[in-house]
């Protein structure tokens, strides 16, 4: 892809310049990432950790990194220091709550999910205009059976940023959570328009059990040989 070739360049232009900044180091785990290479994205961002414990995007690459190559139990470890190192940055409750959902840690989700929340909904007081916070939220709320809570920002989510493709995909995790699969099937269709093609993160989200063996769903993201590497974001 071509956000990709130019992340690899820009990281190499940074590396060359000084590749021993945390901020470098989390740059190459992004292109590693992005090239399937999850245990070797890993190891780079630890290395940024090391050295600046809350490097700006750094714990959710590697809560991110060790989600996509189904390390769940490492993920789960390092929460805790990740959500504190990473002050206002909800996102890296992601991947530790996808985690716990593939474990299935149900209790512990729908802890981690009030929590979540509650940084969601403090976040969004200051800026009410980001989608991605409303969507995430949305699906943490229908979790918890707030069907008109998860709707109102479903709703708005998407009329924000209705042809973003991570949008529709949180989306169609929000239909799921729901038991809404003809909505799910289709909003998850309308991302994978719009340019949401991660594979293997797709089929490991516990979001999107209620898919799983859909023909639509499995058309879209056909299962990877084993021999394949994992892909993923959200």
């Amino acid at each position: 892809m071509m956000w990709v070739e130019r992340a690899r360049e820009a990281s190499g232009r940074a590396v060359a310049l000084r590749w021993d900044l945390p901020e470098v180091q989390v740059s190459q785990a992004w292109v590693l990432y992005a090239a399937e290479l999850h245990d070797e994205a890993v190891r780079m961002v630890k290395k940024a950790i090391d050295r600046k414990r809350d490097c700006e995007g750094a714990y959710y690459l590697f809560c991110r990194s060790l989600f996509a190559a189904g390390r769940y139990q490492e993920v789960l470890d390092i929460a805790g220091a990740a959500i504190e190192a990473s002050g206002e940055d909800y996102n890296v409750y992601v991947p530790i709550m996808n985690s716990l959902g593939a474990m299935g840690k149900e209790e512990a989700r729908r802890n981690m999910a009030q929590r979540f929340i509650a940084a969601l909904e403090n976040h969004l007081k200051h800026v009410p205009e980001d989608a991605r916070a409303r969507i995430l939220m949305s699906n943490y709320y229908a979790e918890l059976h707030r069907v008109d809570d998860a709707l109102r920002e479903l709703n708005l989510a998407v009329t924000l940023r209705a042809n973003e493709a991570s949008i529709l995909y949180n989306a169609a995790c929000v239909y799921c959570a729901l038991k809404r699969k003809p909505e799910a099937l289709d909003t998850l269709h309308k991302a994978w328009e719009a340019g949401y093609r991660d594979t293997v993160w797709t089929r490991r989200d516990p979001d999107l059990t209620l898919l799983h063996g859909d023909p639509e769903f499995e058309r879209l993201y056909p299962e990877k040989p084993a021999s394949a590497p994992a892909s993923g974001s959200r």
